[in-house]
């Protein structure tokens, strides 16, 4: 079908739009709402203060998303109606499933112009999926009530080239009801169909699983939304060990799950951490991956794994032992997403997906001192660092060879709030009023923060194979206990560990400042009070996810009293309740001002004693605790992980053979 020209709407009149560049969003996920939000914002300011001038270099934006309503991967929107035939289809959009919570502290993403507060009153630190969408919605709109009449739902972004004659961005779209193919052109073009744009499902692992006749079921993390059917009673294996398998795993167990493996090559997501798991109904098995199908379909058996450190990649130990998991209902795979950047022409793509190592790092470069520089001594770099930890041909969010093209990338710890202040900085750049270097200074820089990174010790051991193998050794001191950094509540381990939190919020304070940002949380060289705070917040989370008690206890059952608003200073509220004992019904109970929620009712936060439901801090040090896995032979096998302090190049299963 021809593509035809796709009439654009615009605010201003034909004189005024003429002058003002054009930009295509890609998306209306948190990235694209929040760039739209940093628009209004600057417009009504200038509109206030009579800046004509500047209300001209505003750029005329069109948003293009492919769902039927704004919000991205926090939607849980599942199916949407085929305007053609009038029945339900299944979406492909990644949503986040229904009873999802935060994994982080919400002060971390707490917006300058709209506090939790002001919204919701006070709140416990972590709170459900669709009170956080309610946050973005009420913050972009309550201004705004026709925010998003520029944005085209439904509308599938098909391909985009950048034409080098016109220098203009071809973007082709597709009507989802109709079906009708549109084309326009862009001065410039945003991607931020968010790094959570498709499920990731590993190929290998389905293949096998399909081949072998596994008679369980398989879902992807964003599609559980039947999961009380799918765990009560029943053994399941969770495939990966972020974020999405902590907060399943313990989703599965308040729906009365009867046992659950948690199995990952590297052992290095936050799930490999978790100092205890409510009821012990949690294992947790790293370097391993699935290598057959046994029990008649209802088994899996897995080898242990070793790293290639040429290949930069995990291969089975085909000598290696072997664990049986039987009795198997549901697999889940928390394996994360992929970006969606298929609409993009390959030249714009590669910059998101091309891995080649950076070898330029100068023949004589050390480490600064640190606490472990004298157990390591001056370690060669790699010959190549890993660039799985690094974009080189993006500078700040824009391609360098071409800085009209620009991207919404996650590339710290604070994601959402990285979002806001990159929504700045890329209107900034749009407009004028933040200098776009030239594509050499632009490389420089960006080796320039390289060498940063290899300056902090939790950075270099991601970057650099040579310092993650000396950091894996197992040490001991004199009296043979282990060393201090294999503890992971040691004081100066959590100082190093902060160090890479610290450097991406170092990053983001040199952006609020480069764009003039409504907030100051220091600079590059130095954070300020606020800056440290976003660490506080982040830490004490970390902290009571090694620091928890058994028995019913989760981390976000833990002491918050540390965690504070940046803006208004408020300490977070305990949950009414521990954790698992909370039911949906118990959700509006969070809510503090009175607000109207789902049901139509407003409520209040319930008073609570300041330790009521919370776990008691203590010291004890986080561990692993593996119970014996049912083999085909009668015996059992203990997987001995070492989990604090562990780095992607332990390469070794330790395996130790017990008897039931």
């Amino acid at each position: 079908m021809e593509a035809q020209p796709l009439q654009v709407t615009a605010s201003y009149s034909y004189e005024e739009t003429k002058k003002r560049p054009t930009v295509a969003v890609i998306g209306c996920g948190p990235g694209g709402m929040f760039f739209l939000h940093a628009i209004a914002t600057r417009r009504r300011t200038m509109e206030e203060a009579g800046d004509v001038k500047g209300l001209e270099r505003l750029p005329d934006v069109t948003v293009f998303e492919r769902s039927s309503s704004p919000g991205g991967v926090w939607k849980t929107d599942r199916e949407f109606k085929d305007y053609g035939t009038g029945k339900k289809k299944k979406s492909d959009c990644a949503n986040m499933y229904e009873a999802l919570w935060t994994n982080g502290a919400k002060e971390n993403f707490e917006f300058f112009d709209y506090t939790f507060e002001e919204h919701f009153g006070a709140l416990p630190t972590f709170m459900p999926r669709k009170l956080v969408l309610e946050y973005f919605m009420a913050r972009v709109t309550r201004n705004n009530p026709n925010f998003f009449d520029n944005v085209y739902f439904d509308t599938t972004v098909v391909s985009v080239k950048y034409d080098d004659k016109l220098s203009k961005f071809i973007v082709v779209t597709r009507d989802n009801h109709s079906q009708l193919f549109a084309s326009a052109e862009y001065d410039k073009c945003i991607w931020a169909a968010g790094e959570n744009g498709m499920p990731k499902i590993p190929k290998a692992i389905e293949c096998l699983l399909k081949s072998g006749s596994f008679l369980g079921k398989r879902i992807h993390s964003s599609n559980v939304g039947n999961f009380k059917e799918d765990v009560q009673g029943k053994r399941i294996i969770l495939i990966g060990d972020a974020y999405s398998a902590e907060d399943l795993a313990l989703q599965a167990i308040k729906l009365g799950v009867e046992r659950i493996y948690i199995v990952s090559r590297s052992g290095l997501g936050v799930a490999s951490y978790m100092s205890e798991w409510p009821h012990d109904k949690v294992e947790v098995i790293s370097e391993v991956m699935p290598s057959s199908v046994i029990q008649g379909g209802h088994g899996i058996q897995f080898k242990g794994l070793e790293y290639n450190c040429e290949l930069d990649k995990y291969e089975i130990d085909e000598d290696g032992d072997t664990i049986n998991l039987l009795d198997i209902s549901t697999v889940v795979y928390c394996t994360g997403y992929e970006c969606n950047i298929r609409m993009l022409d390959e030249d714009l793509r590669k910059p998101l997906t091309n891995y080649t190592p950076y070898t330029a790092l100068p023949s004589d470069w050390k480490m600064k001192p640190n606490m472990f520089s004298e157990l390591y001594g001056d370690i060669v770099p790699y010959p190549s660092l890993s660039c799985r930890e690094l974009f080189l041909e993006i500078y700040r969010y824009l391609l360098i060879s071409n800085p009209n093209m620009m991207y919404m990338q996650q590339l710290g710890d604070s994601p959402l709030l990285e979002a806001d202040t990159s929504s700045w900085l890329l209107l900034g750049y749009i407009t004028g009023d933040v200098e776009i270097p030239s594509p050499e200074v632009m490389r420089k820089l960006n080796e320039k923060d390289i060498l940063e990174m290899m300056d902090i010790h939790s950075m270099r051991e991601k970057l650099d194979a040579n310092y993650a193998e000396a950091s894996d050794i197992i040490l001991e001191d004199e009296e043979g206990k282990e060393h201090w950094s294999t503890n992971s509540l040691d004081q100066r381990i959590l100082a190093y560990e902060k160090e890479g939190e610290k450097y991406s919020l170092r990053c983001n304070a040199r952006d609020m400042k480069n764009s003039s940002y409504p907030v100051d949380i220091g600079s590059f060289e130095k954070l300020n009070r606020k800056g440290e705070q976003y660490l506080i917040n982040s830490q004490v989370t970390w902290i009571n996810r090694l620091n928890l008690q058994k028995g019913k206890h989760t981390f976000r059952d833990g002491d918050s009293s540390n965690i504070r608003s940046i803006f208004t200073d408020q300490v977070a509220v305990p949950l009414r309740k521990l954790w698992l004992d909370l039911k949906e019904s118990d959700y509006n109970d969070l809510v503090g001002k009175g607000k109207m929620l789902d049901n139509g009712s407003r409520v209040g936060l319930p008073q609570v004693s300041p330790t009521d439901g919370m776990a008691v801090p203590g010291t004890v040090k986080g561990k692993t605790s593996e119970s014996a896995h049912r083999g085909s032979a009668g015996h059992g096998w203990t997987v001995v992980a070492r989990k604090e302090r562990r780095t992607r190049n332990q390469r070794k299963l330790q395996i130790e053979k017990t008897t039931e």
